[in-house]
């Protein structure tokens, strides 16, 4: 597996949006509902200063995958980071320049066959070049944005390394590990994740969050993980959180949407 990828520039552009007293927007996994995604977009309504964090994973599974993708790249203020379904159907690529690809079975059984027929014609048809563009472009996204008081990631941080020494495969996969961990890797970052559904991993009740009961020093938990399962029929939330203000508000491909109270407060 690749190095870790960063991207300062959006880190800085991140940072910047709170600095000025603007919302950051983080959205668990989106996981192909394109309906959900509108749905909870519509009722966050950000403002032209606000930005929008993905935390990856926006295919598989469900309906639509290639409507997120589409929403996610054409959102001007939107950045996205690299789950692991994202990382998956790389290895349908061959030969050394691999410029062929064809799908893997480990992906389309974990959903990428949904995410492929999201992409098919009303003849069944498959849009191969443009799910190919689609997937070099998630090839590329970054695996974790650090900011002052933040990490965003897909899946969590190894609590044994800096966060300068983390691996892609922890920022991707990690789970009992990272949630069990008892010491913050950075003192003044709380970490927000997906890729664990609260109700499956982390014994919350479905549709809820889920926080560390470690804090750090000014009160906000170790790690808060918002993947409330929008793909899961005991829950079908999709969370966003605002990192300027605590602030939770979920929706549902049915149009239901909810405000929850603020995810943390400080001392």
């Amino acid at each position: 597996m690749d190095e870790i990828i960063r991207d300062t520039a959006v880190e800085i552009e991140l940072q910047n949006a709170l600095n000025r007293g603007h919302s950051v927007w983080v959205i668990g996994d989106v996981h192909g509902h394109a309906d959900a995604l509108e749905n909870l977009l519509s009722e966050i309504d950000p403002n032209p200063g606000d930005r929008l964090v993905f935390l990856g994973d926006l295919i598989d599974r469900g309906p639509d995958s290639r409507m997120v993708i589409r929403i996610a790249r054409g959102r001007s203020g939107a950045f996205v980071l690299r789950g692991n379904h994202e990382e998956m159907p790389r290895d349908g690529f061959k030969g050394e320049r691999q410029k062929k690809w064809s799908p893997p079975f480990p992906w389309l059984t974990s959903g990428g066959k949904q995410c492929l027929d999201s992409y098919r014609n009303k003849a069944g048809e498959l849009n191969d070049v443009e799910f190919t563009d689609d997937l070099r472009w998630m090839l590329k996204l970054p695996h974790i944005f650090v900011l002052d008081e933040w990490v965003l990631v897909h899946a969590g941080i190894d609590p044994t390394l800096t966060l300068d020494e983390q691996t892609p495969a922890a920022c991707l996969w990690i789970r009992s590990a990272f949630h069990r961990a008892t010491r913050p890797v950075d003192p003044d970052r709380a970490v927000v994740f997906g890729h664990s559904m609260t109700h499956v991993h982390l014994k919350r009740k479905p549709g809820e969050l889920a926080n560390s009961p470690i804090q750090l020093e000014d009160g906000r938990p170790l790690w808060l993980g918002i993947e409330t399962g929008v793909c899961d029929s005991d829950s079908g939330w999709l969370t966003g959180l605002d990192l300027s203000s605590g602030r939770i508000i979920q929706a549902k491909d049915d149009g239901t949407t909810r405000k929850k109270g603020a995810a943390f407060t400080r001392r």
